[in-house]
């Protein structure tokens, strides 16, 4: 009989340190090839699944079997892996993750607060096609302020590089084959993935941007309005990139000083406006700042303007009565648009012939007892609430009566100049789109043409200390309706709203 002789001792596997193991050692620690996020710095998890499932040649069906998810064959793998905290937890699992990766939360590429379901309203996969070949795609790209990849400097797309249609991200895919489209081509390489190391350019960028939106979004605070569209062209034109970037992603301020043809779609036809403190503030007016919370209400009706935003009213009633065509207003009805500034109407105005109108006398800012009264049927629902979103985020939970005792002067100056900013501009589109149904010639004036937008704001703070008011306006879409008839329909909801609630009350 032989002699036993007790041989070494056995590593079972994922107990071996991993600078231990050889560089295709990964099997040990994780079921699945290509789960080695060593190589790909900063991948979102729709990366990371769409490697997986190319080079474990994967099926749809076994998405639940061996990852623990299930989506539908019509389901957008990317949105799924984006906005799903259980599939996201899942897949984690599956690899033999301790935790969810941060770069796979985009609320972490933020540099403002807010939450990931923000970009799920017009999402669509954006990716770098150099990346993608590699196996990888980072949530850097969906960012609405990047335009271009960091490292590669090639633009970024949501199309087929090929044929231009869109990218097959659906869970539906042959094995072996998943991204391919119609047209035959694959955005994914198989070989390059085996093959593929990031550039160290990647790895450095990737972590000083998110240092860099860490620091930002301690202090930086976004207001989104009321019924938000797709939030795409607000953000690319609010959010302000460190100087030695913009060149580099392409940003939208970059891309405008260089040549306006380049500016991306989304991003036409949005204007942004950025207050800071001034030098100089007058007294702080608590009771102006508390007369704006009327704007909460479910249908304000008219509105006690702050003597301090009074001005910016009627300033913008004034400038567009003399502006107007001839034969647009009547001498009673001109004489209303210029009370608010204390003047008369200049020699050369020529009276319109038709009636008095009374819907259009309450237009203009009505002053009663000293006081001004603004009308606000004739303003977007999301112009006048985002007003209440400046004042709620410049407050920080406090109550008006503690801001007004702790904030200087200069930051309560900047808060009601953003109000009366949001709201004048508010008031000066929707005074042109009412106006327009009596006076049917502003629809060939280029500048005086009826227009909503809807605005969008990030509040920035400096030691605390409210420091800049930063706000976009972006085109709102009236379809086939017309501006008036938008304004219109937003009032009868407003009264839904408020008869609704008065029944929950009794």
């Amino acid at each position: 009989m032989s002699k036993f002789i007790a041989g070494p001792y056995i590593e079972l596997r994922g107990t071996v340190q991993r600078s231990q193991l050889s560089p295709f050692a990964e099997v040990l620690t994780s079921p699945f090839a290509g789960s080695d996020r060593t190589d790909t710095p900063a991948a979102s998890g729709f990366g990371t699944l769409a490697r997986i499932i190319r080079l474990n040649h994967l099926a749809p069906r076994e998405l639940s079997s061996l990852l623990g998810i299930r989506v539908r064959r019509a389901d957008d793998l990317s949105a799924v892996m984006t906005f799903s905290e259980a599939r996201q937890i899942a897949v984690a699992r599956a690899l033999h993750l301790p935790e969810v990766p941060a770069e796979w939360n985009l609320s972490t590429w933020f540099p403002f607060k807010a939450p990931s379901s923000l970009l799920a309203t017009g999402w669509t996969l954006r990716y770098c096609s150099e990346c993608l070949l590699d196996g990888n795609h980072t949530l850097l790209h969906q960012l609405p302020w990047v335009h271009r990849c960091a490292w590669h400097d090639v633009a970024l797309r949501d199309d087929c590089a090929h044929c231009g249609l869109p990218l097959a991200v659906k869970a539906d895919w042959v094995p072996g084959e998943n991204l391919q489209c119609a047209c035959g081509q694959s955005p994914l390489d198989t070989d390059r993935i085996l093959r593929a190391q990031a550039p160290e350019s990647a790895r450095r960028f990737t972590d000083e941007y998110l240092q860099w939106a860490a620091e930002k979004r301690a202090h930086t605070a976004l207001v989104v309005p009321e019924l938000a569209g797709d939030p795409r062209p607000a953000l690319a034109t609010l959010v302000e990139l460190p100087r030695s970037w913009r060149q580099r992603v392409g940003s939208a301020a970059e891309s405008r000083a260089n040549d306006p043809r380049r500016l991306p779609t989304p991003i036409r036809g949005v204007h942004v406006r950025t207050l800071e403190p001034a030098e100089w503030a007058p007294v702080p007016d608590r009771d102006g700042l508390i007369g704006l919370e009327e704007v909460r209400r479910d249908r304000p009706g008219f509105l006690t303007t702050p003597k301090r935003l009074a001005p910016m009213m009627s300033a913008v009633a004034v400038d567009l009565a003399m502006r107007l065509p001839d034969k647009s207003l009547t001498d009673r009805e001109m004489s209303l648009f210029l009370a608010g500034a204390g003047i008369e109407a200049p020699q050369s105005f020529d009276p319109a012939s038709r009636s008095f109108s009374g819907e259009v006398s309450l237009l203009p800012p009505t002053c009663v007892g000293g006081r001004q009264f603004l009308n606000l049927l004739c303003v977007h629902p999301s112009a006048y609430r985002l007003v209440a979103g400046l004042v709620d985020a410049a407050l920080e939970g406090r109550n008006l009566f503690d801001f007004h005792a702790q904030a200087t002067r200069q930051e309560f100056d900047l808060l009601m100049r953003g109000c009366g900013q949001v709201l004048a501009r508010g008031y000066a589109e929707g005074l042109r789109s009412t106006l327009a149904v009596h006076v049917p010639e502003l629809y060939a004036q280029p500048r005086l043409a009826p227009r909503l937008r809807q605005p969008w704001a990030l509040l920035g703070r400096t030691n605390g200390r409210l420091a800049s008011i930063r706000v976009a306006w972006v085109p709102l879409s009236c379809a086939s309706r017309g501006e008036a008839a938008l304004l219109e329909a937003e009032d009868h909801a407003n009264q839904r709203r408020q008869r609704s609630r008065g029944r929950r009350k009794k």
